[in-house]
């Protein structure tokens, strides 16, 4: 047997459990261009995969390593040297690759055979027995199920501390001129270097800069990662974890999700390492928890909603938007401070907060109208940790309320929450508290003309009610007046004019 081992599955513990004879890697280009990847994820990807290659050499493993435009053409290789062999996988996370892959491998004259991914908390049946026929899911029911299963953060069976988040005390903006500490950096080996290589012959166009790689690539830097965030950023994550500033693009977040969804970093590793430095008493309650639930909550919850609902979810669209993306995506100039800054950050970087990328960069688009696909496409090409099971449930179903599986109400936002949560507002060429005039915020006619248009569908959900009864005092000519504006200003940002 030959164990094929993708690049989202390079996880030591896992081949030792396994044992394989053989083990294959496979960079296959056409997996980087559809849909297209930014140029750090492609550096990141194949350069981890090289390493893991070499680590697993110097352990005594067999290891076949190919290089192909297609996959077909690397899976052709491998049977012509190889013919008749059982090639074994485990199950992957992306929708529908395996049936593709079996296809190939069959058609090969070979034999494919999916093994259970341990990389994961919760294995599908798990997941699905606690589901059972809900039509929607919540978050906090499954994490609180979570928390349970795994004794984390649990003490006679009850949360510790006695609540099971603590969510009203990770909402604080840093003081001004706050600096949180520098996140540990990775400068690029010689194996990187060469990657770095292919990456500029192959990939052109794709959106995001190739300059200043720095992401872990091999395990011994996923841990190093971890133990960084632990020790310098964990204490301060839980009360900044929302918040929207322009002087750091890391904050105090664990920057740990590349590393975990490549498999060098396993869930119940990161969370017990940071759990054990809360036991020290050095850790606020408050930050572990929200940490915690991250890791054995949303990451387990997201993979497992989006196993169990595809392909319907990514052809979801439940508010009929249907603008293509604007140019300010791309990197068009705006003058809409906080779009620009976190945009420009993704393009450098290929990173941006969880709240940045909800309540900016998927709020805009929310509110703007575009159509579902083609913001989740954007964030697949523009993200160093996207994956499709990772973006289409956060873009499609948290993001965008292309679908009604995981929210109850859109995450729609006026300027006001962003001024409360950051700083981008201050130096603005808009002004916040303006909703008319041209230098009014655009976030607020649009958030105001999006709630009119989708009235019907929302008015009805008890959370949103109160905002119907503000938007109902203003008199006629003013609400005319509002919504004229967003028209306008959809016509603007359509043309890269704003």
């Amino acid at each position: 047997m030959t164990l094929w081992i993708l690049g989202d599955q390079l996880n030591h513990a896992a081949m030792q459990q396994l044992s394989p004879r053989r083990v294959l890697l496979v960079e296959a280009y056409e997996l980087g261009r559809t849909p297209p990847m930014h140029p750090q994820k492609l550096v990141l990807f194949f350069s981890a995969m090289r390493h893991f290659a070499q680590e697993l050499r110097a352990s005594g493993r067999e290891v076949i390593y190919l290089q192909a435009e297609t996959l077909a053409e690397a899976l052709g290789q491998f049977f012509q040297a190889h013919p008749g062999a059982t090639l074994a996988q485990m199950q992957p996370a992306d929708y529908g690759f395996a049936e593709r892959v079996g296809a190939i491998v069959e058609g090969l004259g070979g034999i494919y055979r999916l093994l259970p991914n341990r990389l994961w908390l919760l294995q599908p049946e798990e997941f699905d027995r606690w589901a059972g026929n809900r039509k929607t899911y919540r978050l906090e029911y499954f994490y609180r199920f979570m928390r349970q299963r795994t004794g984390y953060l649990m003490q006679g069976g009850q949360p510790v501390g006695g609540a099971w988040n603590y969510d009203a005390e990770n909402r604080k903006a840093p003081p001004p001129g706050y600096q949180p500490p520098a996140p540990r950096r990775f400068a690029p080996d010689a194996i990187t270097l060469a990657v770095v290589e292919t990456v500029r012959e192959k990939f052109r166009g794709h959106f995001g800069s190739l300059e200043g790689f720095e992401w872990p690539v091999t395990r011994q830097q996923g841990l190093e990662a971890l133990e960084d965030f632990v020790q310098h950023r964990l204490v301060a994550f839980g009360p900044y974890q929302d918040a929207l500033v322009e002087q750091s693009w890391s904050l105090h977040h664990s920057l740990l999700s590349p590393a975990l969804n490549l498999g060098l970093l396993h869930p119940a590793e990161v969370v017990e390492r940071a759990l054990s430095e809360y036991e020290k008493g050095s850790i606020p309650l408050a930050s572990i928890e929200g940490f915690v639930r991250q890791i054995i909550g949303w990451r387990e919850y997201i993979y497992h909603v989006y196993r169990r609902e595809m392909p319907g979810l990514l052809e979801a669209n439940q508010l009929q938007a249907s603008r293509p993306l604007p140019p300010l995506f791309w990197g068009a100039p705006t003058r809409m401070r906080c779009m620009s800054t976190v945009i420009e950050r993704a393009r450098q970087r290929g990173y941006a907060h969880h709240i940045e990328r909800l309540m900016l960069l998927a709020n805009f688009a929310l509110l703007y109208g575009i159509e579902p696909q083609a913001l989740n496409a954007w964030f697949v090409a523009a993200f160093v940790d996207s994956a499709d099971w990772v973006m289409a449930p956060n873009v499609l179903g948290m993001g965008l309320f292309a679908s009604p599986i995981l929210s109850s109400k859109p995450y729609a936002a006026s300027g006001k929450y962003i001024a409360r949560m950051g700083n981008h507002c201050q130096h603005c060429a808009f002004k916040v508290v303006e909703t008319l005039g041209e230098q009014a915020c655009p976030f607020n006619s649009l958030y105001w003309d999006f709630m009119a248009r989708h009235r019907a569908l929302l008015e009805g959900n008890p959370r949103l009610g109160v905002l119907y009864k503000t938007w109902d005092r203003r008199n006629p000519k003013e609400q005319a007046a509002i919504r004229q504006q967003a028209k306008e200003l959809r016509q603007c940002i359509a043309q890269g004019e704003l």
